[in-house]
């Protein structure tokens, strides 16, 4: 889950989401996979993420 650049002390003032913004998105995803075999490598939108 790559939850994206979130403005925390890792990702710094300049990350372009705040935690209020990636975490529902986190969520959704994580909830939107329940069910679901396999393994993915998802963003905080649902979308893959190449590895």
């Amino acid at each position: 889950m790559a939850p994206g650049w979130v403005k925390t002390d890792l990702g710094g003032p300049s990350a372009r989401l705040t935690i209020d913004e990636s975490i529902p998105g986190v969520v959704e995803t994580i909830n939107a996979q329940t069910g679901k075999g396999g393994l993915q490598f998802l963003d905080h939108q649902g979308r893959t993420v190449r590895w």
